[in-house]
């Protein structure tokens, strides 16, 4: 699906659900929203962000490539703030890939940067889903079984991992060679920098302090519009949301999160309109949380354009 066709669905998918929870109720909540509860999940984004800096530099580390703190700080502000504006929900951690390549002229100078954004993203969507399997099924065990849906969600959730599954394995078969080569090291690069010496309490340390920042966040912004959410429900719900954000079909998660929050917060006994809104105020948080990431663009600008006149 190309750029133009994508942002036609998102706008079009937003002005359906728009329309179906009552656009003067979606309005009346966002312009309700507490300013406190916003304040603290735009501190929770910067306490994401570090935290995904420091999960990036132990993995690439692990790996052999060299970074610094600061730089892993200034690289994911940039790689976060373009997955908020680009399609996909992942182009700025292409972006980041690019921006911390070896010797272009060599492939395998791409393979370890690669390898090491993709291995620390992958930490965080096992955590992710292990963390919503989880809440699911005490969701669906406890007084959520009573609640119609519960359990389809469920089962809809390890449907959908085992397609991954299995889709990941075709890939991996059939893939080109030189694809299938980059695949080749990518079972040792996880077991090297997920199950190196001391590496995996804090490989779960950072990811588990990332999930728990994404789920507060979004707590907050749905107190913040009104519909604060029981703790199990934050569990149990919030994750799929997220989940949708992964999907292509998207522009950094627009649409289909606000699709997904819509259905799923009647569960926990809020209107389909406090599911929304708390998904666009999360939207607008993250979007504002990540614009450091500008200021680093525009200074390292800045920076170049001194030393070419130099």
């Amino acid at each position: 699906m190309t750029t133009a066709l994508r942002l036609v669905f998102v706008a079009g998918l937003l002005g359906l659900l728009a329309w179906l929870v009552d656009p003067r109720a979606l309005v009346a909540r966002l312009q309700s929203a507490e300013p406190l509860p916003v304040l603290a999940a735009l501190v929770l984004v910067q306490c994401q962000i570090l935290a995904s800096a420091e999960r990036w530099l132990l993995t690439a580390t692990a790996l052999g490539q060299p970074l610094s703190r600061g730089r892993a700080v200034t690289e994911y502000y940039v790689a976060s703030l373009l997955n908020q504006l680009l399609p996909g929900g992942v182009s700025g951690d292409v972006v980041r890939v690019w921006r911390n390549r070896g010797d272009a002229r060599n492939a395998q100078a791409w393979a370890v940067p690669a390898r090491a954004i993709m291995i620390e993203r992958l930490a965080g969507q096992v955590v992710l889903g292990v963390v919503a399997s989880a809440g699911l099924l005490v969701w669906v065990l406890g007084d959520g079984g009573a609640i119609p849906g519960a359990g389809v969600l469920l089962a809809g959730v390890g449907m959908a991992l085992a397609l991954l599954a299995l889709a990941t394995a075709g890939l991996a078969r059939w893939a080109p060679r030189r694809l299938a080569r980059f695949a080749a090291g990518f079972g040792p690069a996880i077991r090297v920098a997920w199950l190196g010496p001391g590496k995996l309490w804090r490989q779960l340390l950072w990811s588990l302090a990332i999930v728990a920042s994404y789920l507060a966040a979004f707590a907050l912004a749905s107190a913040a519009i009104g519909a604060p959410l029981a703790p199990l429900a934050v569990v149990a719900l919030v994750p799929l949301v997220l989940l949708t954000m992964l999907l292509p079909i998207s522009v950094a998660g627009w649409g289909a999160r606000e699709a997904a929050a819509a259905a799923l917060w009647p569960l926990a006994g809020a209107a389909s309109a406090d599911g929304m809104a708390a998904s666009v105020l999360y939207g607008l948080v993250s979007l504002v949380g990540a614009l450091p990431g500008a200021l680093l663009i525009a200074r390292r600008r800045v920076h170049a354009g001194a030393g070419r006149q130099a």
